[in-house]
């Protein structure tokens, strides 16, 4: 775009637009500064003004001096004042912005302010004087440095036009179509994505590109002619009357198979309103259904459609097809409208057949059908004026809803032709996958309940050491700072206390984890900070978020289960994210306690898988020693340092064993003598030394890594024990970093990916005997080996067995599965 940019390690982009603005007003240049921050007006002088690009409005040294009575450096002492939880500026306790500008009108600054501080009563004049170290901070952090060493070339920012031959290329790329329209360029006819150079797959009349399978490589889209939704002959039908609702009706009763799609007032499906259907079987026709609309619009009674509809959703036999269908089950459930013979997701599919693409359906329906979507910002807006879907018109609503279950369909057909030229991925769709929507559809909606009494108490108690840790950290330092601000601390750790920098990050010397880890045996602050951020993220992401997120009609939380956003097969859960839970220390686990049933009468259970990456690598390799150790059920960390080190069992020490658990995890994880030495705490040379050991008592294992990595080269990915796949890039590279880093990505998918399948699979086969047998247990929570379960405490220990079996003999390994069995009051327990 030829757009210049300027940036320096270290420095703020506030820094370097003072120094930029400050340098153009010397040299004589008139300076407008597009931004809305207040800390902006410090910078305003005879020559620069702010300007609000929202807003239109323009403000200079005179502006503000007639809106807020001060000048640029008299609104600079009154931002130190009055301080911004937001940038982490203290300011002074008890007082707001309208105080401190009174204050700095009637003084004139901050140094008079305080000749004259005897003159301030009360809590506020008590804050000022007890205070004055607080403000002087404040005023050093509030102050934009106009002096960054940074070079300035006006002639270089001068405004240039586009390199549009690029542009185009990597726009088209990267899939802007908007962005190509709106500069009114065109896509080059050549420009395919780097991902899928092959030869252009023809189009078909209905401009959807003819479906292409064979290998991980993904189909290949005709760029050539950029596609729109207004150019695209469509047949989309308004259901807004009885009288169409049973005409439409005639015909979806002859279906045996259908895309159906909803749109909802909000985006999390247990808080969300059906606003309206839309359904489609064949392309470019669709219907859209509206069961609420703007006042005085035309639309369905849902109370009336219901009874008619019901019968055809909940039939087994007749197949449903959705993108992301788990949400729209959700909204339907909540519509009294329960969906039962669900066939087909498109975006599932689509993440089976490549998980690194993205399956959001804009994006598919440009690179597989060549065809650009209605975004939904032109029916509902943007930001603070955003509507919801229930106040848009319902003409435009079902052009952009009917469109929806449109290309849901057209994916469908384009997408089961490519698994149906992959069998090994179409059996992982069909048999795992697929089913696997439904359960955790049930999964969401069982939800969790908390004990919020126990998260304000755990809340109190975080506060109260949070303060003690405070405390100590400023005692160590020997001065009162902003702790969460890496430029402060970095100051304090590196100038200050003279500690030595470990590396440089984006913005300065690093003050990361890994960083304060290796500073621990320097200065005992490093520590300090580490239990500091700790206490801080359990408060700030759990302890005080999780009781606001129980939605009000059910007093339970429900997070989602995302299916189809890790590159091994992984589940991950959002809003909230139960899957990042510490549980390595006493107060993360302590959270789990708040995990409890609703009835006294039932109790928590839970079910962990046992160690098994490492199973499933003992299986891989075949190594005869891991093998039998697993068959004994013998401590296999024990077990491992008393080959390692040539010592019985009972004489492996904890030291040993420590030892032999961190290589033998990190040879899942690719982790190398480096890492080893810091894990451990040896020397480079002690860890590269103890991993040639390993290897060399554990060939098997050596034998099997390179085989996968050697795989992965001749194929282009690596692949589970399911057949899932996931494309290795970097396996050849000369980069020698790039390299050992896509050898552990290899490595990794095939133990991770498979332990996924695994689950996944005992989920399935868990969930379809509750459900036949209508057992009173409720699958509640799936943290990456564990599987957890509400359900009566008298029949916990009959329960308990047949699901811990279901997840033992969910595919059969060539050593023994375990799993860890606990219940109780809590999830803790």
């Amino acid at each position: 775009m030829n757009i210049p940019r300027l940036s320096l390690d270290g420095y703020e982009a506030d820094d370097l637009i003072g120094t930029l603005a400050k340098k153009a007003s010397a040299d004589g240049h008139q300076t407008l500064i597009c931004s809305n921050d207040k800390d902006i007006l410090q910078l305003l002088d005879e020559n620069t003004s702010a300007y609000n690009i929202k807003k239109g409005l323009r403000t200079d040294v005179a502006a503000l001096k007639a809106n807020m009575g001060v000048t640029p450096e008299q609104f600079l002492d009154a931002l130190a004042l009055q301080g911004d939880t937001s940038d982490n500026i203290p300011g002074l306790p008890d007082v707001g912005p309208k105080t401190a500008l009174a204050w700095i009108q009637k003084y004139g600054s901050i140094e008079n302010l305080y000749r004259h501080a005897d003159e301030i009563t009360g809590k506020r004049g008590e804050s000022l004087r007890n205070n004055a170290d607080t403000v002087k901070l404040s005023k050093e952090l509030v102050t934009i440095d106009c002096d960054v060493p940074i070079e300035i070339d006006y002639a270089e920012m001068a405004v240039k036009e586009p390199d549009k031959a690029k542009v185009a290329q990597v726009f088209t790329e990267l899939g802007f179509s908007r962005l190509l329209s709106q500069l009114g360029l065109s896509p080059p006819g050549d420009a395919v994505p780097e991902s899928a150079k092959a030869s252009p797959a023809p189009t078909s009349p209905d401009r959807k590109p003819a479906p292409q399978g064979g290998g991980d490589t993904p189909a290949i889209v005709n760029f050539g002619e950029p596609a729109s939704a207004k150019t695209t002959a469509h047949d989309y039908q308004l259901i807004d009357t009885p009288r169409k609702f049973d005409a439409f009706l005639t015909e979806l009763k002859e279906q045996k198979i259908f895309a159906i799609d909803t749109e909802t007032t909000a985006i999390l499906p247990m808080r969300a309103e059906l606003v309206g259907l839309s359904f489609c079987w064949e392309p470019h026709k669709a219907f859209y259904l509206p069961v609420k609309a703007p006042l005085g619009a035309q639309h369905l009674a849902i109370k009336e459609i219901r009874p008619k509809l019901s019968p055809i959703l909940a039939d087994e036999n007749v197949r449903k097809i959705g993108q992301n269908i788990k949400y729209d089950l959700h909204i339907l459930h909540n519509a009294g409208l329960p969906v039962k013979g669900v066939y087909f997701d498109t975006m599932v599919a689509s993440y089976c057949l490549d998980p690194a693409r993205s399956h959001g359906m804009d994006n598919m329906a440009m690179d597989f059908l060549n065809y650009e979507c209605i975004p939904i910002s032109d029916l509902i807006g943007k930001g603070k004026n955003q509507l919801t879907f229930d106040m848009v018109d319902t003409e435009p609503a079902c052009e952009y809803a009917a469109e929806d279950a449109d290309i849901t369909w057209q994916l469908y057909e384009y997408l089961k032709t490519r698994l149906e030229n992959e069998p090994d991925i179409y059996r992982l769709f069909e048999q795992v996958e697929m089913p696997l929507v439904s359960v955790l559809t049930t999964m969401e909606r069982n939800g969790v309940s908390l004990d919020t009494a126990l998260l304000r108490k755990m809340s109190g108690e975080i506060a109260e050491t949070l303060k003690t840790v405070t405390d100590e950290i400023y005692e160590q330092a020997e001065t009162v700072f902003n702790i969460d601000s890496p430029k402060q601390l970095a100051d304090v750790l590196f100038d200050n206390l003279g500690l030595t920098p470990v590396r440089m990050g984006k913005s300065g010397r690093s003050t990361d984890a890994a960083v304060l880890e290796q500073l621990a045996a320097e200065h005992p602050i490093a520590e300090m900070l580490l239990e500091y951020r700790t206490l801080s993220k359990l408060r700030n992401t759990y302890v005080d978020k999780l009781g606001a997120l129980i939605n009000p009609r059910t007093n339970r939380v429900h997070a989602s289960f995302n299916q189809t956003i890790t590159a091994t097969g992984r589940l991950c859960s959002s809003s909230p994210n139960l899957q990042n839970i510490p549980i390595r220390t006493e107060l993360g686990r302590k959270i789990r306690a708040a995990f409890v049933p609703v009835e006294k009468s039932d109790c928590i259970l839970s079910c962990d898988y046992s160690q098994i990456e490492l199973r499933l690598l003992a299986h891989f390799s075949k190594d005869e020693a891991l093998m039998e150790a697993f068959a004994a059920d013998r401590d296999i960390h024990s077990f491992v340092a008393s080959q390692i080190y040539g010592v019985a069992l009972d004489e492996v020490t904890k030291e040993m064993r420590s030892q032999c658990k961190a290589v033998n995890f990190g040879i899942i994880y690719g982790q190398g003598a480096f890492g080893l030495s810091r894990s451990v705490g040896m020397s480079m040379a002690e860890a590269k030394r103890f991993i040639d050991d390993y290897f060399t008592r554990y060939g098997s294992i050596r034998s099997f890594m390179d085989d996968v990595i050697d795989d992965a080269k001749k194929r282009g990915f690596a692949e589970t024990i399911l057949h899932r796949r996931r494309r290795i890039d970097n396996l050849n590279s000369r980069n020698a970093n790039k390299r050992a880093q896509a050898e552990r990505l290899a490595v990794n998918t095939v133990i991770q990916g498979s332990a996924s399948d695994l689950i996944k699979v005992a989920m399935v086969n868990i969930q379809a005997k509750i459900d036949a047998e209508e057992l009173p247990v409720k699958m509640v929570l799936q943290i990456h080996d564990e599987l957890v379960f509400e359900l009566p405490k008298k029949e916990v220990e009959r329960h308990a067995e047949w699901i811990a079996e279901k997840m033992k003999s969910a595919i059969t390994l060539d050593v023994p599965m375990k799993v860890d069995i606990a219940h109780g009051s809590s999830w803790l327990a």
